[in-house]
C-alpha cells in the first residue's frame, strides 16, 4: 500500500486490520463505504465478498469463532446493516469476537431523512458492547484498535463501526497503531486450592464446557485434569467441542435435542464447574434442572453475563489460563510452553494414558454414564415406519449417518444452523479438537452454509460438512456462489421433510390437528447446487445414500446431496 502521502481515513482502516492480524473480510459492496473498499485493492486482507449481508456476518461470526481474532463484516447504510442485525445478534448472544463496518450517509446530510439514513446507535446499542461513529479521519487507526480490544475483552462479542461516507475519503494524519496488549490473569493459587477442596468434598462433580477459548494444548490439559480428578464432563448447547469426545468422562452435550444421560447428570451432579460458560435457560431446560446445586463459574467475564442460579465461587480467568494454572499451581502436571505460545507436550492419547501423582480412578457413576451415552450415540437402522412400500421410498437420516459418521474424517468441521436436524450431528458426530462444531447459539436459522464457506477458508486443510434443513438452507442457500467463488471446500447435506420441523412439532403439540403455516414446497436442492458451479446429487431412498455421500465428500468444491425425507420425521429417533 502506498505510504508516501497520508492515506485516506478509508485506507487506514485497512492497515490497522492488517496490523492487528486480519485476513478476510466478508463484505456486500456498498457505495457508501467505497474507500475501504479501495483499499483493500492492495491489502493481503482478502475481500469476501458474499450475496448477502446476513450470509456475511455468518462468516465474520464463524471466522471469530475459529480464530478468536474478531471477524470482520462490512456493509452499506440502511438495508444493508438491516440485514447485518442477524450476525450481530448471533455474536452477542454466543459471545463471539465480531466487528461490523457499517457505511453510513455524508455527515452534512444527517437528521434529514437523507436516503438509507438510519440511527445506527438506536439499532444497534442493545445488542453490541460497543457502537462507534467515525467522525475525525485522524482516529480511523484508534477507532480500529479501539473496537478490535473490545471484541475480545471480558466477554467477548459483536462491536460495530459507523463509517460516515465522507469521512472516508479525507487524509488521515493518523498513523497504524499496535494492537492493545490483551490478556487476563491467571487465577491465584488459592482459587485454585479452593476449587480442588470443593471437587474433593462432592460426591458427583461435573465440569460443564464452553466458549471459544481453546487450542489443543488448553484441551488436553482440561481433558487430563478433568479424568485426574475423577469429573464428569458434560458440553454446553452448541459449544462443545472443547476436548476430545472420545475422553473416557465425556458424558454427552447440553440443550436442545440432549441425551438423557447428559440431563440426568447435571440434574444429579453435586457441584457444578463451568469452564468457559454459564448456566443458561436451554441447557437447564428452562431453568427447571440443575440450578440449585453448588456452582462455580470460571471464564474471563466479571459479570457472569446470562449466568442464572447459584453461584458459590467465580474465577475471573481465562479458559487458556485456566488450564495453565491447574498444571503449575495444582501441581498435577506441567508443560513447557514455546516462544509462540504453542504446548510442548505429548499427544492427547499419551497424556490422558499417563496417571497424575494424585490422579483418582473415574467413579462408577462416570463410567456407567458413559456407556450409556456411547450407546445413545450409534446411529440407529429403522425399518420403514409403517412397512408399505410409500415409507420406504423416503432416505431414513439416521441410517444415513452411520455413513456421514464412518465417511467423514475424524478432524472435520461439522456445521448447521437451527432446527431438529441440528441434532443428527449433535448426536452422532463427536468431535476430536477445537474448532469443530459451529452451530448458532442463539438458535439462529441459515447459519450453517455461512459457517461452512468461513470455515473451508479458514481451514483449507480440513474436510467440512455443513448438514441443513429444508427451510434452513434456504435462509442463506445463496452463498453457494460465494462457496464456489472461492473455492471453498464443502459438503452439504439437505435434510428435504417439506416442513418447518421444529415448528411442525410445537404447533402437532400444543395445537393437534390444526397445523397450519408450516408446510414447505421446495426446489430442487441438488439442481440448485449444480446451476451454481457445485455437484449436486438427489436421493430418494436409503440405500442410495451412501455412494451420494462419498462422491460428495471426494468432490474438490461445493457439493450437495439433497435427501427426501418423510415429513413425519423431524430428527433423530431415539433407540
Amino acid at each position: 500500500m502506498d505510504t508516501s502521502a497520508s492515506p485516506s481515513a478509508g485506507h487506514l482502516i485497512v492497515e490497522e486490520l492488517e496490523a492487528h492480524g486480519v485476513r478476510r473480510a466478508y463484505l456486500v459492496p456498498g457505495e457508501s463505504y467505497l474507500d475501504v473498499i479501495d483499499g483493500l485493492h492492495d491489502s493481503s486482507i482478502l475481500p469476501v465478498v458474499c450475496r448477502q449481508e446476513g450470509g456475511a456476518s455468518y462468516m465474520a461470526v464463524a471466522e471469530g469463532r475459529m480464530t478468536g481474532i474478531p471477524g470482520i463484516a462490512m456493509v452499506t447504510r440502511g438495508p444493508g446493516a438491516a440485514n447485518v442485525k442477524v450476525g450481530i445478534h448471533t455474536a452477542y448472544q454466543d459471545a463471539t469476537p465480531l466487528v461490523v463496518f457499517v457505511g453510513l450517509i455524508p455527515t452534512d446530510h444527517r437528521d434529514r431523512e437523507a436516503f438509507q439514513e438510519f440511527d445506527l446507535h438506536g439499532w444497534f446499542s442493545s445488542t453490541a458492547k460497543k457502537v462507534l461513529t467515525l467522525d475525525d479521519p485522524d482516529k480511523a487507526a484508534e477507532v480500529v484498535a479501539d473496537a478490535m480490544h473490545t471484541a475480545v475483552t471480558g466477554r467477548p462479542g459483536p462491536v460495530v463501526i459507523g463509517l460516515p461516507e465522507d469521512v472516508l475519503v479525507r487524509p488521515s494524519a493518523g498513523t497504524v497503531l499496535p494492537p492493545r496488549v490483551h490478556s487476563s490473569a491467571s487465577p491465584y493459587a488459592g482459587d485454585v486450592t479452593e476449587l480442588r477442596a470443593r471437587i474433593t468434598a462432592a460426591d458427583r462433580p461435573v465440569l460443564i464446557i464452553g466458549g471459544e477459548d481453546w487450542s489443543p494444548g488448553t484441551s488436553r490439559r482440561i481433558a487430563q485434569w478433568s479424568r485426574d480428578r475423577g469429573l464428569g464432563v458434560l458440553g454446553t448447547f452448541r459449544a462443545y467441542d472443547g476436548i476430545d469426545h472420545d475422553s473416557p468422562n465425556f458424558l454427552g452435550i447440553l440443550g436442545f435435542g440432549a441425551a438423557p444421560v447428559a440431563t440426568q447428570t447435571l440434574a444429579e451432579a453435586d457441584l457444578h464447574i463451568f469452564l468457559g460458560c454459564v448456566r443458561t435457560d436451554v441447557a437447564t431446560n428452562g431453568f427447571s434442572i440443575g440450578t440449585d446445586q453448588r456452582t462455580v463459574v470460571i471464564g474471563p467475564d466479571p459479570d457472569a453475563h446470562g449466568h442464572f442460579g447459584r453461584l458459590d465461587q467465580h474465577i475471573v480467568t481465562s479458559v487458556s489460563r485456566f488450564a495453565q494454572a491447574l498444571f503449575t499451581e495444582d501441581g498435577t502436571r506441567t508443560y513447557s510452553v514455546s516462544s509462540d505460545g504453542s504446548i510442548d507436550e505429548p499427544p492427547l492419547g499419551d497424556a490422558l494414558s499417563e496417571a497424575a501423582e494424585d490422579a483418582v480412578p473415574l467413579p462408577d457413576w462416570v463410567v456407567d454414564a458413559r456407556a450409556e451415552l456411547d450407546t445413545w450415540r450409534q446411529p440407529q437402522v429403522h425399518a420403514p415406519t409403517d412397512g408399505s412400500a410409500a415409507s420406504a421410498a423416503y432416505v431414513d437420516m439416521d441410517e444415513a449417518f452411520v455413513h456421514v459418521k464412518d465417511l467423514l474424517p475424524d478432524d472435520a468441521i461439522v456445521t448447521y444452523g437451527a432446527g431438529n436436524f441440528s441434532g443428527w450431528a449433535t448426536r452422532f458426530l463427536p468431535t476430536h479438537g477445537f474448532p469443530s462444531a459451529l452451530g448458532p447459539r442463539n438458535g439462529s436459522m441459515g447459519f450453517g452454509l455461512p459457517a461452512a464457506v468461513a470455515a473451508g477458508l479458514v481451514h483449507p486443510e480440513r474436510a467440512v460438512f455443513c448438514i441443513a434443513g429444508d427451510g434452513d438452507f434456504l435462509m442463506n442457500g445463496q452463498e453457494m456462489a460465494t462457496a464456489v467463488q472461492y473455492g471453498a471446500n464443502i459438503t452439504v447435506v439437505v435434510n428435504d421433510n417439506a416442513v418447518y420441523g421444529t415448528i411442525r412439532g410445537h404447533q402437532d403439540r400444543e395445537y393437534p390437528g390444526r397445523a397450519t403455516a408450516t408446510g414447505l414446497v421446495n426446489p430442487d436442492f441438488a439442481a440448485m447446487a449444480t446451476a451454481f458451479g457445485g455437484l449436486g446429487i438427489r436421493v430418494e431412498r436409503t440405500e442410495d445414500f451412501r455412494d451420494a455421500f462419498a462422491r460428495a465428500v471426494e468432490h474438490e468444491g461445493l457439493s450437495l446431496v439433497h435427501c427426501l425425507t418423510d415429513p413425519d420425521i423431524r430428527g433423530a429417533r431415539l433407540p
